[in-house]
């Protein structure tokens, strides 16, 4: 488990090595970074607005067209009814025709029935009273309905166009918001490029002033600052020609304080005059514990964990090496002590590569991935290593530094 919580910050002179960034270009990247960070903000708080009053122009245009649906619903309720009422009608009113008792409708109407007839054709005809007195209803129903109808068909369309304009004002939020991510996205790139540009100045100057020392202590301390330069121009932008050359640099300058040079990161790297190189035919099991290594890439680092939502440095070993079925401690020392140690000139893929950062034990451990992976060749060539660094940074590939480098081991 790594104790490391950061690598340290470049220098903030505005003056640096000629053709890299000075910290006033850098300054002014980070202060457009925040400037598109807070129109970003604003621009959220208008598509978060602009949401919500088209999620509710959406409800009220659903409320209306369920409301129009269940009055046409109700107006052919009422259309059936009304064919049903007039076809009684109908045939009432031809019932009294054919019985000829429409003549004398009035006087039964004024006159008490003195007999069963009678009383039959009064009932009848308050029957076809009534049956007519319900086709009025009725058609004052549908009236009513049809007028609602109107009145619905007038909200749906007024209710559409707004929901059309809100979904316009909500698409042109979107668009201005992901136009404004990108711009944020380029800008922040461009300042990892400064910052690692920067860093690899810084680690490159170190490495000379580290080769022109005289005194053990003076080149150690250039030495561990060249190391610091590389690791924030990996953490910044990792893969990149900066990075890669600041390690290089850091590497040259950890030769210089072990009182030798280093080979450079294509062919291998010295630690003490020890080559850093890949050695034979990889094994399966190495081979599985990259591949598990690889699972996590892009998982953040986070201190002593060990799962997808985020690992340490000797986490990701433990859930690598578990792919391979092997069973490791989670930490760093205890891996270097339960694993067999090798040469550093015969690194197999899946090997780890030891580090005491501090001066006070193993404090860091990487996964040594070499030249090719799966027939491709890889970002650093013999140099390439995965790890999780520290705090703030990613699972990455990386290439291999020597600063601090104690030894190797193959569980």
């Amino acid at each position: 488990m790594s104790t490391t919580t950061g690598a340290s910050p470049p220098s903030t002179s505005t003056t640096t090595a000629a053709g890299a960034p000075t910290q006033d270009q850098i300054n002014a990247t980070e202060a457009r970074v925040t400037t598109i960070e807070a129109q970003i903000s604003q621009q959220q708080t208008v598509l978060d607005q602009a949401d919500e009053k088209y999620n509710q122009a959406t409800v009220n245009l659903d409320a209306t067209r369920s409301e129009l649906h269940a009055t046409e619903a109700s107006i052919q309720t009422a259309k059936s009814k009304l064919s049903a009422e007039r076809s009684q009608l109908r045939k009432d009113a031809i019932r009294d025709y054919m019985g000829n008792t429409s003549e004398e409708a009035v006087s039964q109407l004024f006159a008490a029935p003195t007999g069963a007839t009678q009383i039959r054709a009064l009932y009848h005809q308050l029957g076809v009273g009534n049956v007519t007195a319900d086709v009025a209803k009725v058609r004052a129903g549908q009236s009513q309905l049809t007028a609602t109808q109107s009145k619905l068909l007038a909200e749906q369309q007024a209710e559409t166009t707004q929901l059309a304009l809100e979904s316009q004002t909500r698409q042109n939020a979107a668009a201005a918001n992901a136009l404004a991510e990108a711009t944020l996205a380029q800008v922040k790139g461009s300042l990892a490029q400064q910052i690692a540009e920067q860093a690899a100045a810084q680690a490159a100057a170190a490495a000379q002033a580290a080769a022109a020392a005289t005194d053990p202590a003076a080149k150690l301390a250039a030495a561990s600052q060249a190391s610091q330069a590389a690791q924030v121009a990996s953490t910044v932008s990792g893969g990149s020609a900066a990075a890669a050359s600041a390690t290089t640099a850091a590497n040259q300058a950890a030769g210089a304080a072990s009182g030798t040079s280093s080979s450079g990161s294509t062919g291998g790297a010295s630690a003490g005059g020890v080559t850093v190189s890949s050695g034979g035919s990889p094994q399966a099991a190495g081979l599985a514990a990259v591949h598990g290594a690889m699972k996590y890439l892009g998982v953040p680092y986070v201190w002593g964990g060990a799962s997808s939502a985020g690992v340490d440095c000797s986490g990701l070993v433990l859930l690598a090496w578990s792919q391979a079925g092997v069973s490791l401690p989670h930490s760093a020392a205890d891996q270097y002590a339960v694993s067999q140690h090798v040469n550093l000139a015969n690194l197999e893929p899946g090997d780890l590569l030891f580090y005491d950062l501090d001066g006070t034990g193993i404090d860091h451990v990487v996964m040594y991935v070499g030249p090719t992976l799966d027939g491709q060749a890889t970002a650093y060539g013999s140099n390439t290593i995965i790890q999780a660094a520290h705090t703030g940074t990613v699972v990455t590939f990386d290439p291999l530094w020597t600063f601090g480098l104690v030894g190797a081991g193959r569980p």
